[in-house]
């Protein structure tokens, strides 16, 4: 009953854990990190080809390599011969093959690890559903089994981090429906301590947090199961300024009833918007002969219930990193510019941005190099006046010396690379457990009043117009467009910007580590009447915005209001434009 591999199918891959390929029980030398992270890229889309460009992007990231398209070829052919070395060098790859769309893995699901977890997953549903189970929580035990560490272990990247979230997130729904099984079985008291190291491991999960709490009181250990409700309402305040969730809440209120058993929490419906999801493994996304993924119109979400937390003590926004500063003032001056690539180094290796060595050598060598320059023709001790050379060289100098400082001090007080980062990753990932929260806070709304930090997203589904406009390599006429698709059909990821045509991949890349797309609130089409443009009157009745209030919320069969943040771009044939 469970996901073992078939005996006659020597050949097996290997993504819950480190990336491995093993035939007959043995383990397959993969080659290089690279060639290993090629194959990574393919199995995360078996039997499905990948384009050259797209395993470049995966691997290297914003540092391809000059030829990437032979690299590729040549770790391509590595990989034909470590996974299939009888094949004769000049016929071609029946396992992984080329075709026009690009390279193609073709891979049996009982040969995938990831597969057998998602089948083993889908018949514990079915099993259950057919009212189960025991032997339902067996198959998940044995889904869960397969999983030998941390995804994708080893592989760097946002395209592999990306997939670890998603194949993570799915280990974790996996364990909280064990759990809610066990639950059912009666087995709350030896549940307890897997619990406890669950929600270690998943501590976002408010799912597994309400299912400790419903095993402690269980068991006997209601002061316990209060204590598990008041660690998990400090985390979530202390981490992200909000307050639990209703099935937390709601767990708590039916243990201070004194009930027994609480009511069983009822899931969102399958399919319903989950906010970012990494690419190239989503629905709507499906290869093409021209290489490039088509886009098919997400579903409507599904309209869950939902009640916003109450008003949460938010944290508050970073300060100025003044000892960096600091740093970055005084050094130049105590070492009379010869320090300057001190802080330059320092600031290089904090924030990944190598290039800032270069101006820290840059600056010391030129105003070393001008006063050795005006040593060249040096005046009389005794004379009060100063040559020409140092007259010229000298000034340059303190130019240099001072320009080196204000370099400086503009890095340390900018943007924080490393702690805006994280800031983005905690946001990001509290938006994938609860989009619907994440909204109504306004994560990704630059535009509006905050006490957070959400290290700077924008959410593409949400965010006005000028604020879209200020991107990147963005300009008014890109806002307008997305604005304009986004009335179509919601966002689920950031690349159907380069799906829909509106930018290209480079352009993408400058500005995807801040973009997030959070699902669009739900309007009941009977209620919905057409708003007015900012709080202007309309019907006897105001329409004041809220993190909530977003074009790409309004029903398909009405058409909803331009951007009023910024004017359309204008018709070069009509009259007006001249």
């Amino acid at each position: 009953m469970g996901v073992v591999p078939e005996a006659d199918d020597p050949l097996r891959f290997e993504l819950l854990g480190a990336v491995r390929a093993v035939r007959a029980g043995h383990e397959l030398e993969l080659g290089p990190a690279k060639q290993r992270a090629v194959l990574a890229v393919l199995l995360l889309q078996p039997g499905r080809p990948v384009g050259t460009d797209r395993i470049v992007d995966a691997v290297w990231g914003d540092e391809p390599p000059e030829n990437g398209a032979n690299v590729v070829q040549k770790y391509v052919a590595g990989l034909r011969r470590a996974l299939d070395p009888d094949r004769s060098p000049r016929t071609p790859g029946e396992l992984l093959a080329l075709t026009g769309a690009g390279y193609r893995l073709d891979v049996r699901p009982q040969a995938l690890d990831v597969e057998q977890f998602r089948a083993g997953v889908s018949r514990a549903a079915s099993t259950r559903a057919s009212g189960r189970p025991a032997e339902a929580a067996a198959i998940l035990r044995e889904a869960l089994a397969l999983w030998r560490g941390p995804a994708l272990s080893g592989q760097t990247g946002s395209f592999f981090d990306a997939a670890r979230h998603r194949l993570t997130d799915e280990q974790g729904t996996a364990w909280e429906t064990w759990a809610e099984l066990e639950l059912e079985l009666g087995h709350h008291g030896t549940l307890v301590p897997h619990l406890v190291r669950l929600v270690a491991d998943f501590p976002l999960r408010e799912g597994l947090r309400a299912l400790l709490m419903t095993a402690l009181y269980q068991g006997g250990r209601q002061a316990e199961a209060l204590a598990a409700y008041r660690a998990a309402r400090d985390f979530l305040l202390a981490e992200f300024g909000v307050e639990p969730g209703e099935r937390l809440q709601e767990t708590h209120r039916a243990i201070l009833r004194g009930e027994v058993a609480p009511e069983p929490y009822a899931p969102p419906a399958a399919g319903s918007f989950s906010g970012y999801q990494p690419p190239f493994a989503q629905p709507g996304w499906r290869g093409g002969s021209d290489d490039q993924p088509h886009y098919s119109p997400p579903a409507a979400p599904a309209t869950a219930a939902w009640r916003p937390a109450p008003p949460p003590e938010l944290p508050k926004r970073r300060r100025v990193a003044v000892l960096e500063a600091f740093f970055a003032v005084v050094v130049p001056i105590v070492t009379f510019a010869l320090g300057n690539f001190i802080y330059f180094t320092y600031a290089a290796i904090r924030r990944r941005r190598w290039w800032l060595i270069a101006w820290g050598v840059g600056y010391t060598v030129f105003a070393w190099g001008f006063v050795l320059m005006a040593g060249t023709d040096p005046s009389d001790p005794n004379s009060p006046d100063s040559t020409t050379t140092e007259d010229i060289f000298y000034p340059l100098f303190f130019i240099t010396w001072l320009g080196a400082i204000v370099h400086g001090l503009v890095i340390a007080i900018s943007t924080d690379a490393p702690q805006r980062a994280g800031l983005r990753e905690q946001a990001r990932h509290f938006a994938h457990l609860q989009p619907e929260r994440a909204r109504h806070l306004g994560v990704g709304r630059p535009d509006l009043a905050r006490d957070f930090d959400d290290g700077g997203l924008v959410d593409l589904n949400h965010a006005p117009g000028h604020v879209l406009a200020r991107l990147p390599g963005f300009d008014p006429q890109i806002a307008h467009r997305i604005v304009t698709e986004r009335q179509h059909g919601a966002f689920t990821q950031p690349e159907e910007l380069v799906t829909r045509g509106i930018v290209t991949t480079k352009a993408l890349h400058r500005v995807a580590a801040v973009l997030i797309c959070l699902p669009p609130a739900p309007v009941p089409a009977a209620s919905w009447a057409p708003p007015s443009t900012f709080g202007v009157p309309y019907q006897g009745g105001t329409h004041t915005p809220t993190p909530d209030s977003s074009y790409s919320s309004y029903p398909a069969s009405h058409t909803p209001p331009p951007d009023p943040s910024y004017p359309a771009p204008a018709d070069p044939w009509s009259e007006s434009a001249g």
